[in-house]
């Protein structure tokens, strides 16, 4: 006779407790390059690489969050001062192969592109995500 395992109940709890924990914890901590071509995603009216690298540190107003946020800039990674994001940094990469100015970023853990366009006399950091930061 073939002898047939079945996990405790407390085997069967540990194992999805395990489970559960380990998807809870997946988040990015680096800044991801994949998905849409940069070059794809940025709109004609976004900045230049070079007027971007100028404008993109300094103070950035969220809607919706009490404090502004400072970026910072060295070689091509742009990160925030703040953590207001699960704790987390703004992490960005500048996309050295186009025109325009365009970022991958990883925001929360979650990656997504973005870039900045003048509004009038107003400079926005544009998200794919549909997130818009103001320049203070």
């Amino acid at each position: 006779l073939a002898q047939v395992f079945r996990p405790s109940i407390n085997q069967r709890r540990n194992t999805s407790t395990t489970i559960a924990m380990a998807e809870a914890d997946v988040k990015l901590t680096t800044v991801s390059k994949g998905g849409a071509k940069l070059g794809s995603v940025i709109p004609q009216e976004a900045m230049s690489k070079s007027d971007g690298k100028v404008a993109i540190a300094g103070k950035w107003k969220i809607q919706g969050v009490a404090q502004p946020v400072d970026l910072t800039v060295s070689g091509s990674s742009v990160t925030s001062v703040q953590k207001p994001f699960g704790n987390e940094p703004l992490m960005a990469e500048i996309e050295e192969s186009e025109e325009k100015f365009g970022l991958h970023v990883t925001l929360g853990g979650f990656p997504m592109k973005a870039w900045l366009k003048k509004e009038g006399n107003d400079t926005v950091l544009a998200f794919s995500n549909g997130g818009r930061w103001a320049k203070l």
